[in-house]
């Protein structure tokens, strides 16, 4: 056997499997992929160096080793359900973990946590920076307090409150490009993207298929997992791409980068405040959020 090394989502994956008795229900119940679904039960399976799943058209069973690993998983979301309960009834001081996907963790938190923090020097902050959707999981396991999210993926144990409006540009370099164009001609030029999970990504391709346009059609010549990436492949040469317009700075402009105009066109997306329903805040958890919710009001 291999060294056990496993994560939650693995684990969790199994279960719903199991409770479902389908990879495709189990699918629809955790809203991600089935081929994820089925990686994780197999990279499961590899490190055990066990069959868990008897997998056919007729039957679906569990072998005795999947039973005594149904158990061992049952077992260890108990003792992970009593952990959170312990942690959130803590009164010592510790570290609040926030979690934010990349744009808020640059150009929103920065200035709120630094006005809780003047104010409050006896609170520390851990910042977590992913995409939105490795946002919402970490909220959803209890491994952040709270988080910032350009997506907001319905679950009846998050709550989610609007916080920023934020605008995706087009850019491009300075030379080689027009300064305004239609939709369609987006598909004439490589494309540097956001990579899937992202709340940009999303809402470039959402806002792009209800104008004729799917992601199939885009020459995509490179991903990356920050805005930043985009910006400075984009300034490299190497195409054109979607960024929020919070991340291309003044100076850049007309020097290296420039905001291609789309005729009749526009994307807009909404930043959200997340954390777990009906779970109290800690004090560190509570200011930060009062302080997003402020500068909220002030902006609208």
């Amino acid at each position: 056997m291999k060294e056990l090394n496993f994560d939650l989502k693995q684990l969790r994956s199994f279960l719903v499997v199991v409770e479902h008795r389908s990879f495709t229900r189990a699918s629809r119940a955790l809203r991600v992929g089935q081929a994820t679904i089925s990686n994780h039960v197999s990279a499961l399976e590899e490190t055990l160096g066990v069959e868990l799943i008897r997998r056919s058209s007729r039957e679906f069973a569990l072998t005795p080793q999947g039973e005594i690993f149904k158990t061992f998983c049952e077992r260890h979301f108990d003792e992970v359900g009593s952990l959170r309960k312990e942690i959130s009834g803590a009164v010592a001081a510790g570290v609040t973990v926030i979690a934010s996907s990349t744009i808020p963790s640059a150009y929103i938190l920065p200035a709120a946590i630094a006005s809780v923090v003047r104010g409050n020097p006896d609170v520390h902050y851990r910042l977590e920076v992913s995409d939105s959707r490795e946002v919402v999981e970490m909220l959803k396991e209890g491994m952040a307090e709270i988080g910032v999210t350009g997506k907001s993926v319905r679950h009846p144990v998050l709550k989610y409150e609007r916080i920023h409006q934020d605008e995706m540009v087009l850019i491009a370099p300075v030379t080689g490009h027009p300064d305004i164009m239609a939709v369609a001609d987006i598909k004439k030029f490589p494309m540097v993207s956001r990579e899937k999970g992202s709340g940009s990504r999303d809402a470039c391709e959402r806002a792009l298929l209800e104008r004729g346009v799917s992601v199939a059609d885009l020459p995509v010549a490179l991903e990356c997992t920050t805005s930043e990436g985009v910006r400075e492949a984009v300034a490299a040469g190497l195409g054109v791409g979607f960024i929020s317009r919070l991340a291309v700075p003044a100076a850049m402009l007309s020097d290296k980068l420039k905001i291609v105009a789309i005729k009749g066109f526009t994307i807009r997306r909404d930043f959200f405040l997340a954390y777990q329903n009906g779970r109290t805040l800690s004090r560190p958890a509570a200011l930060l959020a009062d302080e997003l919710r402020k500068i909220s009001r002030k902006r609208d």
